[in-house]
């Protein structure tokens, strides 16, 4: 499929307009996860997304992930048992706006029309004209790469939350699948499909993505065969997420969310020399970990972690953490309310999460996280014998490739590398996030050739002033149409 090149520019051109417009009702709508809407409330971020998609007359299905959470499934092309098929999943939940005085008076659920411009050193300046707000703020160091190939300078942006992580993907998302109906009509190519999943809850507990494996699985997807690489013929899949201007993120780490619990022996605070303060126990022993962190890790997780590809295993010490007369924690309107009780008590207990990421291992997953959690327990026994180490919940690590050559050589990746090299005129090259995707679903557990992240870029996702590159929504387009092409014909063997 060559030679559409003009036609995809000029469609996308078209409806670029739209696009934006659907970005502005999406970031105005609350949608946090399990609470993105149903597609038959306009007013909720799911609805908006169910309208859009009705103008452009595809088949849309709408999956139930609670009483007011539905992940939506459009259609392009007619369905065909074994055709060849692209899935292009683009979440619709975002985590809270925090801190409502963080935001300088900007309204994080309005767009905000603004510049971003590079200062060096990962430091750009955002300014929002018309709110008359203006920040300086750090970039990670793989945005501020992109920021430098360009030449740095300025860049126009749109702000709010949700901008970048993730309702700018999802408007490209809805662009992508404009644009090949316009170039081509609802109907498809030679018996080709694109499926856009627009999921929910991917910032908590990826329902939204299982209940679209569940759906493909039904309508016969994961019923193809395994090629020798061990995916389903026929079938690969990118997730869209804010990232780093379409650069093809190949893997990402696993997670592993620990809680570490220490105890104490309560006594009256105005005797506190009798009590033994479990939340000082806490302290001592995540400030001993910080400062052993390097040595534990190549001592003792190295080892069981040989990847050549992801980056090695970090931590961040006290995600949560709660003690003593701590009963709830609420929201606000100027930040966090805690409810407290027996304020006058040396407390006896603490807890406190630990987030891990972890490279791909040797051997079953559930075999590795559990020998990285003992691993961290005899630490932790070794410095604090009362305290105690539970595995809450994990995630294993993602990736195509053994190493980076290995990685820049997929077909999947080399197309999306050969369409933004096209559009973009940049370099491209595999990057890793750092971070977990939908991704992590699609090929662990689908076994679907997957692209773990590829979207605008942008930047300080979860954070106040979030931001997407407006030019790069409208580009993204021009991109993914041309890599689902090249994609569609190489799984037809064309």
């Amino acid at each position: 499929m060559i030679g559409y090149d003009e036609a995809i520019d000029r469609a996308v051109a078209q409806r670029a307009s739209e696009a934006f417009d659907l970005l502005r009702q999406l970031i105005a709508c609350p949608s946090l996860s399990l609470a993105e809407g149903r597609h038959d409330r306009p007013e909720t971020a799911v609805g908006a997304m169910a309208t859009a998609l009705a103008r452009l007359g595809l088949p849309v299905t709408a999956l139930p992930t609670g009483p007011e959470s539905e992940t939506l499934i459009a259609r392009w092309g007619r369905p065909h048992p074994a055709g060849p098929a692209v899935i292009l999943d683009a979440h619709l939940d975002t985590v809270p706006p925090g801190d409502p005085a963080a935001w300088l008076g900007l309204d994080p659920l309005a767009a905000h029309e603004g510049v971003a411009t590079y200062l060096g050193d990962g430091q750009v300046r955002l300014s929002f004209p018309a709110a008359g707000v203006a920040v300086e703020r750090r970039l990670r160091p793989r945005m501020a790469r992109v920021w430098e190939a360009r030449g740095g300078g300025e860049r126009a942006v749109i702000g709010g939350r949700g901008a970048f992580d993730n309702k700018g993907p999802a408007a490209v998302l809805w662009l992508t699948l404009a644009a090949l109906c316009d170039c081509f009509g609802a109907g498809g190519l030679d018996g080709s499909q694109v499926l856009g999943i627009f999921s929910t809850d991917e910032e908590q507990g990826e329902r939204g993505i299982r209940a679209a494996l569940g759906w493909l699985a039904r309508q016969g997807y994961l019923d193809r065969p395994l090629a020798a690489v061990g995916y389903r013929q026929g079938l690969a899949a990118i997730v869209l997420e804010g990232s780093y201007s379409y650069l093809p993120v190949v893997g990402h780490r696993g997670s592993a969310l620990l809680v570490l619990r220490t105890r104490g022996r309560a006594a009256h605070a105005a005797t506190p020399e009798l009590g033994d303060n479990a939340v000082l126990r806490m302290a001592r022993l995540l400030a001993r970990l910080e400062a052993d962190w390097p040595a534990f890790r190549a001592r003792s997780l190295d080892p069981l972690l040989p990847d050549r590809l992801l980056e090695p295993a970090t931590v961040a010490l006290g995600t949560t953490m709660a003690g003593g007369g701590v009963v709830r924690v609420d929201t606000g309107p100027e930040g966090p309310l805690v409810e407290r009780a027996g304020t006058n008590v040396v407390p006896d207990w603490c807890e406190a999460t630990l987030d891990l990421r972890y490279p791909r291992g040797v051997g079953a997953p559930e075999a590795l996280v559990e020998a990285i959690t003992r691993a961290i327990a005899d630490w932790v026994q070794e410095h604090e014998p009362a305290a105690t180490v539970r595995l809450l919940r994990w995630s294993s690590p993602a990736a195509l490739g053994e190493t980076p050559g290995a990685a820049l050589a997929d077909p999947l990746v080399q197309a999306v590398v050969g369409a933004r090299e096209a559009v973009l005129g940049l370099p491209s090259y595999p990057e890793t996030a750092p971070g977990g995707t939908n991704g992590t679903v699609l090929l662990n557990e689908g076994r679907i050739r997957t692209l773990i992240e590829c979207g605008p870029g942008g930047g300080l996702s979860h954070e106040p002033f979030e931001f997407v590159d407006r030019d790069d929504l409208v580009d993204g387009a021009r991109i993914l149409v041309r890599a689902l092409l090249a994609i569609l014909d190489a799984l037809a063997g064309r």
